[in-house]
């Protein structure tokens, strides 16, 4: 996960419009190593705001899901001689 954030966020830094034309993105500035200014720096933003965005629905769905699974099984019980394991 953390290679994934770290490739998005680089893309605002070394982007090429040349290479990123040629690749299907024609739209994306240059990077701001390459001169790309306040174009750069908005893809940043879009690019960090992507991650937060896709970051909490992922926490909210499998937050969701575990709950749900807990209260199907009944959650997790250490109390043996209440589910009858040991006699």
């Amino acid at each position: 996960m953390l290679g994934g954030i770290f490739g998005i966020t680089m893309i605002a830094f070394f982007t090429q419009n040349a290479f990123a034309a040629a690749s299907g993105a024609a739209n994306l500035p240059n990077g701001l190593l390459f001169g790309g200014g306040f174009a750069a720096l908005g893809q940043l933003g879009l690019e960090v705001f992507a991650v937060a965005v896709v970051m909490s629905v992922v926490f909210v769905l499998s937050y969701t899901t575990i709950s749900l699974i807990g209260i199907a099984t009944h959650g997790i019980t250490t109390d043996y001689n209440k589910e009858g394991i040991i006699p």
